[in-house]
């Protein structure tokens, strides 16, 4: 049988894995998607959410279609999106001239205190790390973010970024933070292995694990919550330590697919057009395989089997007061 052919029966078998497992609450792939500009409609069916939250996306349409766009990247990932970090942009930036990369915010169709995401990412060649910028993450309640410091455990934030020379961090807003702008957390488990980087014309796997702290008294969260992540499989960062809430009531409950080069000043920006590629959001409240399952090896499983799998359409995984301000770019609640 065609290898291609193959690759669409692997897409439509993990589909349905994803569409029968309890546990996932959302998987996207692209696969259900023409190759061309990836618009706001497209946003909405692919990344689910609940029915109450009017929180939506912003910015796939930016830069006449420009930024947000579905490519075929070969047999092992098949269609995936790629978003452009248009030359001399930096944060998200409100305007069409130019709007960075995309902002998709989730709100997811369950929420859960403990939330398992992942997603594959390759950073195309010749692309400018410079001082660092950002990408997807979970967050929950306020989703504090920009320079808004939580005041009373009503929020937090879970993002990565890249820093300089590809350096990965986990970016954290959380009760307690030393800095406005959210804490820094290296992804290098504690000083106890090298720093990780991502890297150019590679495909990179991440997951992150987060687990809610526990709460003593409404008002009073502790010191647990956990945020977990793994690179390539291995296991790069694990801090418990983490006041995220001061009530119970909050959860895991958003997918923030934020990226943008930034910071906010000049040295930030690229100096010319990049490009990212993202496959394979999903969100699950049990846990993810770290290390990705080739393609391969599911078309040996499938020859193995000699099962016919017949093809089906893909499921897709400022209001102002203190210690709340949002950047302007951000969706309201």
């Amino acid at each position: 049988m065609d290898l291609k052919i193959l690759q669409i029966l692997l897409c439509a078998a993990l589909t349905v894995f994803a569409q029968s497992t309890s546990d996932t609450i959302s998987f996207v792939n692209f696969e259900n998607r023409e190759v061309g500009i990836y618009n706001n409609d497209a946003a909405k069916e692919d990344f689910k959410r609940n029915s109450t939250d009017k929180s939506w996306w912003y910015a796939m349409e930016k830069n006449n279609g420009e930024n947000s766009r579905i490519v075929y990247d070969g047999e092992e990932h098949g269609n995936v999106l790629q978003l452009k970090y248009p030359k001399g942009c930096v944060g998200p930036n409100d305007n069409d001239t130019p709007a960075c990369a995309a902002q998709i915010i989730q709100p997811l169709e369950r929420t859960a205190d403990t939330m398992w995401s992942a997603y594959d990412i390759f950073f195309e060649d010749g692309f400018e790390f410079r001082l660092g910028g950002k990408l997807p993450g979970l967050c929950g309640g306020e989703c504090y973010t920009g320079n808004a410091m939580p005041a009373t455990g009503d929020g937090w934030s879970a993002r990565i970024m890249w820093r300089k020379n590809g350096n990965a961090v986990q970016l954290i807003y959380f009760m307690g933070q030393i800095s406005e702008y959210g804490d820094d957390f290296k992804w290098d488990l504690g000083g106890t292995i090298a720093q990780k980087q991502f890297t150019t014309g590679k495909w990179h796997r991440i997951v992150n694990k987060v687990s809610m702290n526990t709460v003593s008294a409404p008002g009073k969260g502790d010191k647990n919550g956990r945020v977990q992540a793994w690179l390539d499989g291995e296991l790069t960062l694990d801090v418990d330590t983490l006041r995220l809430r001061d009530y119970d009531t909050l959860h895991v409950d958003k997918f923030y697919l934020s990226t943008f080069h930034g910071g906010s000043s000049a040295e930030w920006a690229p100096t010319h057009d990049c490009y990212i590629r993202y496959d394979n959001f999903t969100i699950s409240t049990d846990s993810i395989a770290v290390i990705p399952v080739r393609s391969t090896d599911h078309i040996l499983m499938l020859q193995q089997k000699r099962t016919l799998i017949t093809p089906v359409g893909t499921y897709r995984a400022n209001g102002t007061k203190i210690g709340s301000k949002k950047a302007n770019y951000e969706v309201k609640f």
